[in-house]
């Protein structure tokens, strides 16, 4: 906070790990189930869920972005 470049870098080399880890876990973990509601059934019931087709879009967006992220990790 009063520019230790220091003791900042000293604590991202000493926790690197430990974050790469948990956000590796992280990623993987919301790559899985965006990939899963994808192949649900539930996709078909269109007619149901007037604004299914915006979410479905969404949500394809969002594992894009989230796969670029787990190749990048």
């Amino acid at each position: 906070m009063n520019g230790d470049e220091a003791t900042k870098q000293g604590y991202h080399e000493q926790y690197f790990t430990q974050v790469h880890s948990k956000l590796q876990k992280h990623v993987d973990y919301l790559v899985n189930e965006l990939e899963e509601l994808g192949q649900n059934s539930w996709r078909k019931d269109i007619d149901k869920h007037p604004r299914l087709p915006l979410l479905m879009k969404h949500n394809d967006f969002v594992l894009e972005i989230f796969e670029r992220v787990q190749s990048n990790i």
